[in-house]
């Protein structure tokens, strides 16, 4: 008898904080204050979800993160964590509507792939398929989430990927809806995982893709937004959002508090 399939990848811990995730996806989908990732628990209202509950995942799994927090959540997040002394790792949160999401994307992905790329097709998308989709992301420094949740059997989403003419896959990206009804952001679509193999950078396949996901969380997912995340370090990444529509939310952060200074994933 064939083993059974595995569907976490990745260091042990990596692996954990996904199938910790996958079973609690039930529990988050109308759970005020959660979202529901795929990896390291988030919240969009600690406020609704209770200190508590951040403090017993803190005290669990040593980190969680904060989704579109103000500054004053944010502070108030330091005092409630500070017995963990955490490490803040900080992104910006980028987003667009669906109109702008059609307008600009619509333009960007309306050319021919290099020669020999074609995008993966759904019946393609087996386990087998997302566990080297897995692999390709880890290789890229992305840390992937379960082939469960890329194949958009938790939750809607949809995994988008390119291969070459030796079905090799050559670049990915993902789109999801992360946000229950009582979260401020619901209807919204998360938008990352986005990875291009290194030998095919400066083709425009960074921004091809990132349109492409776009696209497809608001026509395939019926999204009324898209947002990403993005390091404020990162000034290609912040050029690439902007240039396929999205804007930075002022005074809105993606935060996560880590008893570790290490970022799990770019």
């Amino acid at each position: 008898m064939a083993a059974s399939f595995n569907p976490y990848y990745g260091e042990p811990k990596i692996q954990a904080l996904q199938q910790a995730r996958d079973e609690q996806v039930a529990e988050l989908l109308d759970l005020p204050g959660a979202v529901i990732h795929a990896r390291t628990f988030s919240s969009d209202d600690p406020a609704a979800l209770g200190w508590h509950y951040l403090r017993r995942i803190m005290s669990d799994e040593g980190l969680v993160t904060l989704r579109g927090a103000d500054a004053a959540t944010i502070a108030r997040a330091k005092t409630e964590l500070s017995s963990f002394d955490p490490k803040l790792h900080v992104w910006d949160l980028f987003m667009a509507d669906a109109q702008t999401i059609r307008d600009v994307c619509g333009k960007i992905i309306d050319v021919a792939l290099p020669e020999g790329l074609t995008r993966v097709d759904d019946e393609e998308l087996t386990p087998q398929k997302a566990r080297e989709i897995q692999t390709f992301l880890s290789d890229q420094g992305v840390s992937p989430f379960s082939t469960d949740t890329l194949l958009g059997q938790l939750f809607p989403a949809r995994l988008i990927a390119l291969q070459n003419a030796e079905a090799k896959i050559v670049a990915a990206g993902f789109a999801a809806m992360t946000h229950n009804r009582h979260s401020p952001f619901f209807r919204s679509a998360w938008v990352g995982l986005v990875a291009v193999d290194p030998a095919l950078r400066g083709l425009g396949l960074g921004k091809y893709m990132d349109a492409l996901c776009n696209l497809v969380a608001v026509d395939e997912l019926g999204a009324i937004s898209t947002m990403e995340f993005v390091a404020q370090d990162n000034a290609p990444s912040r050029a690439m959002l902007e240039s396929c529509g999205l804007k930075q939310v002022d005074a809105r952060s993606v935060v996560m508090f880590s008893i570790s200074a290490d970022r799990i994933t770019k």
